[in-house]
């Protein structure tokens, strides 16, 4: 599973929280990613959810340019362990809780990677590097392949049904019941998706597809 997150998101540390609830309550060999994302369609989707004023070009560019630097924060963070990481991750997330009272600065992100245990000289060294950078850009890449356009959005492929590069694209999937379904489903994407499209109506703001 590819989970395509905002690092400042509140949704998306909801999803976060489920998926990993998931993995440690089943012995099944499921691997996953958080992947940030960055898009004009993403930063309307964050500041409408925060119920914050999207034609206020000031603060759209302000919330664009917070996000920026939250990704290239959690990139730099990746580059110490998945776990560590992913706990810094969600402890930016849990403090942009009331985004408006935030900024994120060094101050910030040193006290979240102090908290988790990171080595802070070598993440600020690493905040703004080219590799770092490159990593982004190939995130960026790969959620345009996947056609992703808000998050959370997860990304599901199920190798015990062959090697089919099909997969099942769930978007606004802040739902346990979802994604655990999705998860542990021993179908095709497609028998999947059919599945799931039957109890959509019972999930508010998610869609479905299958990625050919």
């Amino acid at each position: 599973m590819f989970l395509f997150i905002n690092p400042i998101g509140q949704l998306c540390l909801r999803s976060e929280k489920a998926l990993l609830k998931i993995i440690g309550e089943t012995d099944a060999n499921i691997h996953f990613k958080f992947i940030p994302v960055l898009n004009l369609k993403n930063v309307e989707h964050y500041m409408q959810f925060q119920k914050q004023n999207s034609r206020d070009l000031d603060l759209r560019n302000h919330v664009f340019s917070t996000i920026y630097e939250a990704v290239l924060a959690y990139k730099a963070a990746t580059f110490q362990g998945s776990k560590k990481s992913q706990s810094f991750l969600m402890q930016l997330q849990q403090a942009f809780q009331q985004p408006e009272d935030m900024v994120l600065d060094n101050e910030l992100v040193l006290s979240i990677a102090k908290q988790v245990g990171l080595d802070t000289e070598m993440l600020l060294e690493d905040w703004h590097s080219p590799l770092t950078k490159e990593a982004f850009d190939s995130d960026q890449q790969l959620s345009c392949e996947m056609n992703i356009q808000t998050t959370p959005s997860a990304v599901v492929f199920n190798y015990l049904k062959g090697e089919s590069e099909s997969g099942l694209l769930i978007e606004n999937c802040d739902s346990y019941d979802l994604l655990k379904q999705a998860c542990y489903a021993e179908t095709t994407p497609e028998q999947t998706y059919q599945s799931l499209q039957k109890q959509k109506r019972n999930v508010s703001r998610v869609a479905l597809h299958v990625l050919p």
